[in-house]
């Protein structure tokens, strides 16, 4: 029997350390734990299909929560029977109660677990339906108060006006301008040409 650790974040600027730490505990080897950063909303995930791969019966795969295995209801309930079948064990370290086992379970028992199962994974397919449709009227929210979404729009400052025309008159060089201009390199030569078309220097 071999261990596998699944872990899931929804996007890259998530942490993965608390995960980690908890695979560790289980006393997972680093290089059995399978990291994918992503959402949760289908099983197309690279890490995840690949620990699939690998799994054979009898081995054992923990997750930190059903809502890391992933957010739709109908595909999780789909993934969890396939390990089932495959006599692959699963154990989640928050809901115990949905774990598999080698044990042979009496029908009434397995019935309860998979209605469990299914109440889980509708919560955490509905917690992800909430949170987009929060995101969404957040965005609706800023828009009708005329709040510019997304990154500042870089605008011609004195400090760049000094930086260009020195640039210009060849008094400092093409990178010593973008450093005291304070702007990228890219905003800087867009910059400039904004200047140029305009005929403002």
């Amino acid at each position: 029997m071999k261990r596998f650790g699944y872990i899931r974040i929804s996007d890259k600027t998530q942490n993965i350390d608390r995960q980690v730490e908890t695979m560790k505990k289980e006393s997972i080897n680093e290089r059995d734990i399978f990291i994918d950063k992503q959402s949760g909303k289908n099983y197309d995930r690279p890490q995840y299909q690949l620990l699939k791969q690998l799994a054979r019966e009898n081995d054992e795969i923990v997750f930190d929560s059903i809502t890391r295995m992933g957010r739709s209801m109908n595909e999780t309930l789909k993934e969890y029977e396939w390990f089932v079948e495959n006599g692959i064990q699963l154990k989640f370290i928050k809901e115990p109660m949905i774990n598999t086992s080698n044990e042979e379970d009496d029908i009434i028992k397995q019935a309860i677990q998979k209605v469990i199962l299914t109440v889980l994974a509708a919560f955490a397919e509905k917690e992800r339906t909430d949170t987009k449709i929060r995101q969404a009227e957040g965005i609706q929210a800023a828009k009708a108060k005329g709040k510019h979404l997304g990154r500042p729009k870089a605008t011609i400052t004195p400090e760049f006006l000094d930086a260009y025309n020195r640039w210009v008159a060849k008094e400092i060089t093409a990178v010593e301008a973008i450093k005291q201009s304070n702007v990228s390199k890219t905003t800087f030569y867009r910059l400039a040409k904004k200047i140029e078309n305009r005929g403002e220097i």
